[in-house]
């Protein structure tokens, strides 16, 4: 007799929502296919990191020979995407399209979203539901897009949702030591792809000592100390290199070019703001080591940020909030090839004016660009309603609840003023799980099940 179980109590998920994936990738990588443009603005210290890998072995992100090397070079990527771009042959991004990683990144991101899939399927969704669910995921272009261009975010998100779908699995009643091992493994690779996860290294530790401790277990604080092992490892790498024990000098840079240079333009004005950041980099310059500017520069930015805590907060909060909706104008404009009417992004805007600013920002844009932002932001708001239906949602005290909330809370934080949709692109199919599961009642009825 032919099986009617619908989707839910079958466990798994439908072939037509892989169907539906599959087209979303097969279109953006055909695009790119036609348009081999794979670089974006950051990609280009990757490619270099990975080309004088290649041929000089060193990770430095800029082109060598140069006079003078510029010291901040050595550490300002950290080496998992430039290993990546070298093994699969994408040193020659600025020359001919890296179909190699381009696929794998295709790849990978078909399997984060499958892990995530799979999960909400053991929870069990209507047909409806599952519509809905590719529907989020089709109005979130940010994941195809970085999977087709020359950027870590979705090797970074690879490492992400294996650490959370991990842990949860450890969370089970057997709690298996090799899915802890496999957790701490992943935080170690993520934070050796973004500087971002450097501060998790500790967060792992501590998450080892208490769990090993309350099963009488010392291996679990073994693994838990892996993370920032290799932290202290890459740290000790650059120590040699520059003369400074740091984990990566993108820290000093965002701290004064961006959350320093955006408390003072919202403060004090686009001139001061400028002033105080070509001052800084010219007073640290003066000083006869790498450490010592670095020093000089983390006091001076933490200095200007003290005289403004209110607004600093207020940028803090705002880039958390972008962080959630921000449609990907940058995103969409690159990867498309549209021409940036619109000048100064929108961040800086923020930064200067306030919300204001984006009444005079949108006319700026094309009315087609200006469409399609407003269905992602439209999505990006109903993803965030329906993730966080199911994170508040009582008697829903599952690990794999709340580590969702830890981990997409951890890198909102962390990524604070500079939050935008490519920086959502690491946890978006844990918000994406998040939502779906919030599609969902506290039960579905009969009559849901058979739709």
């Amino acid at each position: 007799m032919k099986s009617t179980a619908s989707p839910r109590t079958t466990g798994r998920v439908p072939a037509w929502v892989w169907a539906g994936l599959l087209v979303l990738h097969a279109a953006a990588l055909g695009w790119q296919l036609h348009h081999q443009q794979p670089l974006f603005p950051d990609s280009g210290r990757y490619v270099e990191a990975a080309r004088n890998l290649q041929t000089s072995g060193v990770l430095y992100a800029e082109p060598l020979p140069a006079a003078p090397l510029r010291v901040q070079e050595y550490s300002i990527r950290p080496p998992g995407y430039p290993v990546l771009l070298l093994l699969t042959g994408g040193t020659r991004a600025a020359t001919s399209l890296p179909i190699a990683t381009l696929l794998l990144q295709n790849v990978l991101s078909l399997i984060n979203l499958g892990m995530v899939l799979r999960w909400l399927a053991q929870r069990g969704l209507s047909r409806r539901q599952w519509a809905l669910v590719l529907l989020l995921v089709s109005t979130a272009p940010a994941q195809v897009i970085y999977a087709n261009v020359v950027m870590s975010e979705v090797l970074l998100q690879t490492t992400i949702v294996l650490l959370w779908a991990a842990l949860v699995a450890f969370w089970q009643p057997a709690r298996p030591t090799r899915y802890f091992a496999g957790a701490a493994l992943a935080a170690a690779a993520a934070l050796l792809i973004k500087p971002v996860f450097f501060p998790a290294a500790a967060l792992m530790l501590g998450l080892g000592m208490v769990v090993g401790w309350q099963q009488r277990r010392p291996v679990l604080t073994f693994w838990g100390a892996v993370p920032l092992l290799v932290a202290l490892l890459w740290m000790g790498r650059n120590e040699a290199r520059t003369g400074y024990f740091h984990f990566s000098s993108i820290a000093e840079i965002n701290l004064l070019r961006y959350n320093t240079r955006g408390v003072l333009q919202a403060t004090e004005g686009p001139a001061v703001a400028e002033r105080f950041v070509r001052s800084t980099v010219a007073a640290s310059q003066h000083l006869p080591t790498f450490r010592e500017q670095q020093h000089y520069i983390q006091r001076a930015s933490v200095a200007a940020l003290r005289r403004h805590p209110v607004a600093y907060a207020a940028q803090h909060l705002r880039g958390v909030i972008s962080f959630f909706l921000d449609p990907g104008r940058f995103d969409l404009v690159y990867f498309l090839g549209l021409p940036d009417t619109a000048g100064m992004g929108l961040l800086q805007q923020l930064n200067e004016h306030g919300y204001r600013a984006i009444l005079g920002y949108i006319p700026q844009l094309p009315a087609g660009l200006v469409a399609g932002l407003l269905l992602v932001l439209l999505a990006n708001g109903a993803r965030l309603i329906l993730a966080l239906r199911f994170l508040l949602r009582r008697n829903a005290g599952s690990p794999a609840r709340w580590l969702l909330v830890v981990i997409i809370g951890y890198v909102a934080l962390l990524t604070g003023p500079l939050g935008a949709s490519r920086f959502a692109v690491p946890v978006l199919p844990l918000l994406l799980a998040a939502a779906g599961a919030g599609l969902q009642g506290r039960a579905n009825s009969p009559a849901e099940l058979r739709r």
